[in-house]
């Protein structure tokens, strides 16, 4: 989190396929943005996702964030490079989502 800039970056994580397309990571999210730009006074939050986790990028853009931006090879995983996403939103954004 960056109090200067009213902004922070979001991890989540579900392990397991039994915890996938139940809603769990979706309501958290809103949950956690409803805090962040309620209670917290925040402006911005963003997160990174590797480009091949189309599952979560699915949920995250449902939740109103936008890709902004690629790091192309930017992680080594499963012994290949892989690019990063950098997605985010805004404070009016999920507001306006939320109406």
């Amino acid at each position: 989190m960056n109090e200067a800039d009213k902004r922070a970056r979001l991890t989540i994580g579900l392990f397991g396929e039994a915890h996938l397309d139940r809603g769990i990571g979706r309501e958290a999210i809103c949950l956690t943005l409803d805090h962040a730009f309620g209670d917290m006074g925040l402006h911005r939050v963003d997160l990174r996702v590797l480009s091949y986790n189309q599952h979560a990028i699915r949920c995250y853009t449902s939740c109103g964030f936008v890709h902004e931006g690629t790091e192309r090879e930017a992680a080594w995983v499963g012994g290949a490079w892989h690019d990063d996403w950098i997605m985010g939103i805004l404070a009016d954004e999920h507001y306006e989502r939320r109406k």
